[in-house]
C-alpha cells in the first residue's frame, strides 16, 4: 500500500481518532485501502480592542477526508485518490479585525461567504511509476504546500493567523482550490520535489472547468529534511510563476478615458519566490519515527524555531516582502506531555507607490501570536491564543484578539 494504515485501537484518550475503530470495522477497511476521518474545529473568538469593530463572533468547519489506497486494494498499482469536502457555519473576526491576512485561516479558506453547506475542496488522483516517482491530476487543494513542523496545520491546530500558515507573497497567485496537474520526486526520505501546473482561479464551489484560459500558475517546490546536532529540521524553498492573467499594475498609471473612467494598467505575469525552515533545537526522544510536518502537531517532544521569508513582482503583488518567525514545540509541562505551543512575529512590505496616491496606507504591517494547545485526549485540543496585529490603513487602531479553538478529529 500507500498509505500506512492508522492505529485506531486504544481507549478514548489514547487514540488519535475519538470514534475508535468501531468493533475492528474501520481497521479493516484500512486494510482494504479505505481510509476516512472527519475534523470538527469550533472557534470563538473576540476583538477586544482595535480593529474596526470590538466584537465577539462564533464559527466552526467540518473536513471530510477519505483516501483510496488503490495499490493496498489491488485494484491499481501506485495509484491513490484523495478527496476533501468542507463545511463551514458561523461567523468569523476577520472582516472585524481589519488586518492585511485573516486572523482566522480557518474561516477564510474556501473564499466563501461565512456559511458553507458544502464544497469538495479536492479530489485527486496520483499514480506512482516508480517508488520515486508519481503524477498527479485533478482538484488541487494547495494548503499542503510548505509544510513546517511548527507552523502550518491549516488553522485548525497550531497557529490561526494566516502569516503563520502560508507565505503571503504566494496569496495572489496561488488559488486554494483548483484544477490541476504535477508531478512528485521522491529520490530519498530526505529530499521532495513537486512541480505542479494550475489554473490561476479559485474554483472551491465550481467544477473549475469554466476557468481554463483565465490564467495558469506553475509551482515548483523542493522540500529537504536535514538533521542538526542529531535534531531533525528541514527546510522548503518555493517558486510561482503566473502567466495568462489579468494583473493590476500597482506601479502602473492611472488612466482616465470618457466612455470607461478610471482604470489601471495590467499585465499578464506575476511570480514569487519563498523560503520556509524549522529546527528542533531540544527532543527528549531519541524517536526514529518519520516527522509529519502537516499533522499540525509537533512529533517530538521539545522544542524549536521555524520561520519564512518571500518576495515577488513588486509590479503586481501588494505584499513586497514578508518575513515571519518564531517558537514552538509539544510538552512545555512534564505533566502535559501532549500539548503543544507557539510564539510567532510576522513582517511585511506593502507596495505603497501608486496605491497612496490614491489612499493613505503605511509602507508596512506587523503583528504576532501566540497559541496554547492543550491536549484533551489524542484526538482533541483545546487551544487557547492572543493575537496583535496593525492594519495598513493608519486610522485604524492595532486589533487585540483573544480565541479558543476545539478541534477534535473523529
Amino acid at each position: 500500500g500507500i498509505l500506512p494504515i492508522p492505529d485506531y485501537s486504544g481507549d478514548v484518550a489514547e487514540r488519535g481518532f475519538l470514534l475508535g475503530d468501531f468493533g475492528d470495522d474501520r481497521a479493516s477497511l484500512a486494510e482494504q485501502g479505505i481510509q476516512y476521518y472527519v475534523d470538527w474545529t469550533q472557534h470563538l473568538q473576540g476583538v477586544v480592542d482595535g480593529g474596526r469593530d470590538t466584537t465577539t463572533r462564533y464559527g466552526g468547519s467540518l473536513d471530510y477526508v477519505l483516501s483510496l489506497d488503490l495499490d493496498r486494494a489491488g485494484v491499481m498499482p501506485g495509484a491513490l485518490i484523495t478527496m476533501r469536502g468542507e463545511s463551514r457555519y458561523g461567523n468569523s473576526v476577520n472582516s472585524a479585525a481589519r488586518s492585511v491576512l485573516p486572523v482566522n485561516t480557518d474561516f477564510a479558506f474556501p473564499l466563501t461567504d461565512d456559511d458553507l453547506a458544502f464544497a469538495l475542496t479536492e479530489l485527486t488522483y496520483t499514480q506512482f511509476l516508480s517508488e520515486t516517482f508519481g503524477l498527479f491530476m485533478g482538484k488541487l487543494n494547495t494548503f499542503g504546500g510548505d509544510p513546517n513542523e511548527f507552523a502550518h496545520g491549516r488553522g485548525k491546530l497550531q497557529f490561526s493567523n494566516s502569516d503563520f500558515v502560508f507565505n503571503p507573497v504566494t496569496a495572489l497567485t496561488v488559488p486554494y482550490s483548483t484544477l490541476g496537474v504535477g508531478a512528485v520526486w521522491i529520490p530519498s526520505p530526505e529530499f521532495t520535489l513537486l512541480g505542479t501546473l494550475m489554473n490561476s482561479a479559485d474554483s472551491p464551489t465550481t467544477t473549475g472547468f469554466d476557468d481554463f484560459g483565465d490564467g495558469w500558475t506553475l509551482s515548483v517546490e523542493a522540500q529537504l529534511r536535514h538533521e542538526l546536532g542529531g535534531l531533525p529540521g528541514g527546510q522548503n524553498f518555493g517558486l510561482i510563476y503566473a502567466n495568462d492573467g489579468n494583473f493590476l499594475r500597482l506601479t502602473g498609471k492611472f488612466n482616465f478615458a470618457p466612455d470607461i473612467g478610471l482604470s489601471v494598467e495590467s499585465t499578464q505575469e506575476s511570480y514569487a519566490l519563498y523560503w520556509s525552515g524549522w529546527q528542533y533545537l531540544w527532543a527528549e526522544e531519541s524517536d526514529e519515527t518519520p516527522i509529519d510536518t502537516l499533522n499540525g502537531i509537533p512529533d517530538r517532544k521539545g522544542f524549536g524555531l521555524f520561520a519564512r521569508a518571500g518576495f515577488g513582482d513588486d509590479d503586481t503583488l501588494p505584499i513586497e516582502w514578508h518575513i515571519s518567525g518564531g517558537i514552538g514545540g509539544r510538552g512545555l509541562f512534564p505533566n502535559r506531555p501532549d500539548d503543544h505551543y507557539g510564539v510567532g512575529y510576522s513582517y511585511s512590505a506593502i507596495e505603497t507607490k501608486n496605491l497612496s496616491s490614491l489612499v493613505t496606507i503605511e509602507d508596512h504591517a506587523q503583528g504576532g501570536e501566540a497559541f496554547y494547545s492543550a491536549a484533551l485526549s489524542a484526538a482533541a485540543y483545546m487551544t487557547f491564543s492572543v493575537q496583535v496585529f496593525e492594519d495598513i490603513n493608519p486610522s485604524t487602531d492595532t486589533a487585540v484578539l483573544l480565541g479558543v479553538r476545539l478541534n477534535v478529529r473523529f
